[in-house]
């Protein structure tokens, strides 16, 4: 059920990305749906999960995009892999984690996919846009994941695929 439930939040994350317009104040950022998917099944399931996430991710977001085929899913490989080595530290049920990472891991990929695109001469930014783009990205990520957390969450937990850790209270019966 856990494939299912990744394919479908694939398809809707790659709905949104390509239906909402970027905002030009951000510097015609699009709001990250696909990264947040990956980083969403970076810390709360398995290795597996968030590679085949992060390919297919990438695979839409470039077939999406004027991006060549396979940059993104490099980069969301990349990012994916670095957010799971703290699976075990944080908590991606609270607000904090999908934000910072969320900021972290859009700032990367726009740069990363920046970096590849002027390194082949596909685009040609001026400073101040740049900066202004990875910015965008940052800010994009911090409003986006969370809540692309607290969606693809409620999903896994009423489909049974993520069982909530219960704290128990020990009484001291004497």
């Amino acid at each position: 059920m856990t494939w299912a439930v990744m394919i479908f939040m694939l398809i809707c994350g790659a709905a949104f990305q390509l239906l909402i317009p970027p905002v030009l104040l951000l510097g015609q950022a699009k709001l990250p749906f696909l990264l947040a998917v990956v980083l969403y099944y970076s810390l709360s399931h398995g290795t597996s999960y968030m590679l085949v996430a992060a390919f297919f991710a990438g695979l839409l977001q470039d077939s999406l995009s004027p991006v060549p085929l396979g940059y993104s899913s490099f980069c969301f490989c990349v990012i994916g892999s670095v957010a799971a080595r703290f699976r075990n530290v944080v908590m991606p049920e609270s607000l904090l984690p999908p934000i910072l990472f969320g900021a972290a891991g859009s700032g990367v990929a726009a740069l990363f996919l920046s970096v590849l695109l002027v390194k082949d001469g596909l685009v040609i930014y001026r400073t101040g846009w740049f900066a202004l783009r990875i910015l965008g990205f940052v800010i994009a990520g911090m409003i986006c994941t969370p809540v692309v957390f607290v969606v693809v969450g409620k999903l896994d937990r009423m489909l049974g695929n993520i069982v909530m850790k219960q704290e128990t209270a020990v009484i001291d019966a004497e």
